[in-house]
C-alpha cells in the first residue's frame, strides 16, 4: 500500500527533485513523526496503535502525509533560489554588519594565495639563473680555489641532494662552476668525483624546480577555482567565492557576460552535457538541503527530547556521547592549542552522561551539545556542498568553452573569425541584451542560414 501510494507521488517529480528535495523532506519529516510518536507512546505502543488502526484510516494518514511531504517539496523547489542566494553571499542591507567580517577574511585568504603565488613565481625566475649558471667543463677557466676551499665546496654541495625537503640555495651554480673550474688540471679521481657531483645535483635541481612548479599550479588551481581574481570583489562565503569565479571566466576570456547569456547558452546545450551539468546542481542541492534540515527540524527535536526523556541512557546516551566527539572536534580544529583542554573536559562529559545523574542542569548541556553537534554537522555539509559546487562551476566554464557558437547560430549572428573579433561580439551582444543597445552596432553581423542548404 504505502509503496503503490508513493509511487503516485513521486510521478509528479523528475528525478533530480526526487533526489534533491522530496526524499529529504520524507526521511526528516518521518523521522521527527516516528521518534515524537514512540517517545510518548513507546515503541511497543506505537506500534500496537498503528496496527489496530482499520485500513482505511492507515491508508488515509499515509496519503495525508504523502501530500504533505510533496507540498513542503513544492515549496522547498520555490525556495531553492532564495537558498542559493544565501548561501553565495546575496544578503539584505540589514546583514551588511555580518557580511564585511567574513567578506575581509576571504580578502584576506585571496591576498596570502596571490602572495604565495608571487613568491613562488619569483622562485621559479631565481631557480631558471641557477640553470642558466650551470657550469659547463668544456668552458670553463682554471680557478684559483684553495685546496681547503674545494675540499669544503665539494662536502657542503654533496650533502645538498639529501636535505628533505628539496632545496636549493641560491648562489649554488656559481659556487659549483668554481669548483668545476678548480679541478681541471687537477687528478683523474677528483675529475671524476666532481663529475658525479655536477650530475647528482643536476637531478636535484630538477627535482627542486618540479616541486616548486607543483606547489604554484596547486596555489593558481586554488585562485582558478575558489575565488574572483582582482579587481573583483569577494564574496562573504565560500560557495559565493566559487560561484563568482566561474562566472569570471567568460568574461575575462571571451568578453561574455555569464549572467546574462547563460539562461540562453543552457537551452541549447547537448541533452547528455546538460544532463551532466544538471546532476552537478543535484549534488549541491541536496547537500544544502539536509545541511539546512538537520537545525530546522533536528533543533526543536532535540530541546524536547531533552525535556521529555526520563534518563539519558541506551541509543540517547550514545547519540550524547557522538555529540560530545563532533564538538571536541570542531573546537579543536578551530583551536588547535586547546586540544589537552578540550579532550579532558569531553572525556568530564562523557562520564557525566554515563554516571545517571539526571537533573535540570544534565538536560541542558544534553542539549546544548545535541545542538552544538547539529550546527557542526551542518556546517560540515555546507562544506561539502561548497566542493561540490566546484565541479558544478567546472561544468559551467566547460559550457562556455565548448557551445558557446551555438547560441551565436540560434541567434544568427556571424560566428568570429579572430578572438578579438569574438571578445567583441560578445561584449555588443552582452549590451544589447542587457541595456537594449550597444555602444559598437558593428559588432553585432546577422548570419542567416541559406535555405538551400537547409532544405
Amino acid at each position: 500500500m504505502f509503496a503503490s501510494v508513493l509511487r503516485e507521488i513521486t510521478g509528479y517529480f523528475d528525478k533530480r527533485a526526487l533526489v534533491s528535495a522530496f526524499f529529504p523532506v520524507l526521511v526528516f519529516a518521518g523521522g521527527t513523526a516516528v521518534v515524537v510518536w514512540t517517545t510518548l507512546a513507546g515503541v511497543e505502543g506505537a506500534v500496537r496503535s498503528w496496527g489496530g488502526r482499520p485500513a482505511t484510516v492507515q491508508l488515509g494518514l499515509v496519503l495525508g502525509f504523502l501530500v504533505l511531504v510533496a507540498f513542503l517539496t513544492f515549496v522547498l523547489g520555490t525556495l531553492r533560489e532564495w537558498q542559493d542566494r544565501v548561501c553565495q553571499g546575496h544578503w539584505p542591507a540589514w546583514a551588511a554588519r555580518a557580511r564585511e567580517p567574513l567578506a575581509r577574511r576571504h580578502r584576506a585568504a585571496r591576498r596570502a594565495l596571490i602572495d604565495r603565488d608571487e613568491a613562488l613565481r619569483e622562485r621559479e625566475e631565481a631557480l631558471a639563473a641557477e640553470r642558466a649558471a650551470w657550469p659547463d667543463p668544456a668552458d670553463a677557466t682554471p680557478g684559483t680555489l684553495t685546496e681547503e676551499a674545494a675540499r669544503s665546496a665539494f662536502d657542503r654541495l654533496d650533502a645538498l641532494p639529501a636535505q628533505h625537503p628539496p632545496t636549493w640555495p641560491g648562489g649554488t651554480a656559481a659556487v659549483l662552476a668554481d669548483l668545476v673550474r678548480g679541478v681541471r688540471a687537477d687528478t683523474e679521481e677528483r675529475v671524476g668525483a666532481v663529475t658525479g657531483l655536477v650530475r647528482r645535483l643536476d637531478a636535484h635541481l630538477s627535482v627542486v624546480e618540479q616541486d616548486v612548479r607543483d606547489r604554484r599550479a596547486e596555489v593558481q588551481r586554488d585562485l582558478f577555482l575558489r575565488y574572483p581574481q582582482p579587481p573583483a570583489d569577494v564574496s562573504p562565503t565560500g560557495m559565493g567565492n566559487v560561484v563568482r569565479a566561474a562566472e569570471q571566466h567568460p568574461s575575462t576570456r571571451y568578453r561574455l557576460d555569464a549572467v546574462v547569456l547563460w539562461t540562453r547558452l543552457r537551452t541549447v546545450l547537448p541533452q547528455e552535457f546538460a544532463d551532466t551539468v544538471r546532476d552537478a546542481k543535484v549534488s549541491v542541492d541536496l547537500l544544502l538541503t539536509v545541511a539546512a534540515f538537520l537545525p530546522l527540524f533536528g533543533v526543536p527535536l532535540t530541546w524536547w527530547l531533552a525535556w521529555r526523556l526520563p534518563r539519558v541512557e541506551g541509543v540517547a546516551a550514545w547519540l550524547t556521547v557522538f555529540a560530545i566527539a563532533v564538538c571536541a572536534f570542531a573546537l579543536c580544529r578551530a583551536a588547535y592549542r586547546m586540544t589537552p583542554v578540550v579532550l579532558a573536559l569531553a572525556a568530564l562529559l562523557v562520564c557525566h552522561t554515563f554516571a545517571g545523574f539526571w537533573h535540570p542542569v544534565l538536560r541542558g548541556e544534553v542539549a546544548l551539545l545535541w545542538t552544538g553537534a547539529l550546527f557542526v554537522l551542518s556546517y560540515g555539509l555546507y562544506r561539502n556542498a561548497t566542493h561540490a559546487m566546484l565541479a558544478y562551476a567546472e561544468r559551467l566554464r566547460t559550457a562556455f568553452d565548448l557551445y558557446r557558437w551555438k547560441l551565436l547560430e540560434e541567434l544568427r549572428l556571424a560566428l568570429p573569425d579572430t578572438l578579438a573579433e569574438e571578445r567583441r561580439t560578445w561584449g555588443g551582444l552582452s549590451q544589447f541584451l542587457y541595456r537594449g543597445g550597444t555602444t559598437d552596432p558593428d559588432a553585432i553581423r546577422y548570419a542567416h542560414p541559406d535555405p538551400d542548404a537547409t532544405a
